[in-house]
């Protein structure tokens, strides 16, 4: 399990979107996705091959 978790989150159009296209873009599969109801968490499960590369992918994601 992976949380991606942000006070900006909440209300800020494609920040899902700009996430999960990082994971495709890395070749990871998501197995499942769950949203806290604050909007401030995204949880992901992937396949213990792709934690290395889904935690990169993510970090990738937001780097300003």
């Amino acid at each position: 399990l992976i949380a991606v978790v942000g006070q900006g989150m909440a209300g800020h159009k494609g920040t899902a979107a700009q996430l999960f296209g990082s994971l495709a873009d890395a070749d990871v599969n998501i197995r499942m996705i769950d949203q806290g109801s604050s909007e401030m968490n995204i949880i992901l499960a992937v396949e213990e091959a792709d934690f290395e590369p889904a935690v990169r992918a993510a970090y990738a994601a937001f780097e300003k």
